[in-house]
């Protein structure tokens, strides 16, 4: 009777131990599960970060196409399209090469394309030609500011003033072959149609030197 005492008291023991152990184990494998869970949501987020990146920095390596005309001295002229990170030498080749009468001296085919860019290559002389349209425009640009000189321009130049007509260009040159030549703009008074006003008017585009 007494060993059956014994064993009942032994077994609460046993239970309440039980039951101690069960709750210490759910909450243990509870927090450890929570616990490893944790970094896979952070390694998931890290993954995904370098994933946007790795497209970003692909994305920006990519080249892209851009738009070159080649004209001039070559053997097809025309629009081509390139990568990004082309060079003239490419652009050149696609308009068919260089023709025989090219100047290539200025064209520099190591430099890089970029897009809506024009390249022209210089027939040879043409930049000799260029330069010697330019001084003479400019020759012709000084002597129009200095006015048409009245005592050696012919008829044809004294009619490009605004005022001179053939009549009065031809009495011009019939003065200065009779009297010599201009000594002064204001001269001009003695030649019939020509009033203070007119020659007023006149100065800023006539000169006697």
């Amino acid at each position: 009777m007494k060993r059956l005492i014994s064993l009942k008291k032994y077994s609460l023991y046993i239970a309440a131990g039980l039951i101690v152990v069960i709750i210490f184990s759910f909450f243990f494998f509870t927090g450890k599960g929570e616990g490893s869970r944790e970094p896979s949501v952070l390694k998931e987020n890290k993954d995904i970060q370098v994933t946007l990146e790795d497209k970003q920095e692909k994305t920006e390596k990519e080249p892209s196409t851009i738009f070159v005309e080649v004209k001039g001295a070559v053997r097809k002229p025309g629009v081509y399209t390139f990568q990004s990170d082309a060079r003239v030498e490419e652009a050149i080749q696609r308009a068919g090469g260089f023709t025989s009468k090219a100047d290539s001296i200025e064209i520099n085919q190591a430099a890089k394309l970029e897009d809506s860019m024009m390249i022209y290559v210089r027939k040879q002389g043409e930049a000799e030609r260029e330069t010697q349209t330019a001084s003479a425009d400019a020759s012709t640009g000084v002597e129009k500011s200095e006015g048409v000189n009245v005592n050696q321009a012919d008829a044809a130049e004294l009619q490009t003033i605004n005022g001179i007509g053939p009549a009065k260009a031809e009495a011009i040159i019939s003065y200065r072959e009779e009297h010599g030549e201009f000594q002064q703009i204001e001269d001009l008074r003695n030649i019939s149609g020509f009033g203070e006003k007119t020659i007023e008017r006149l100065k800023s585009q006539l000169t006697v030197k």
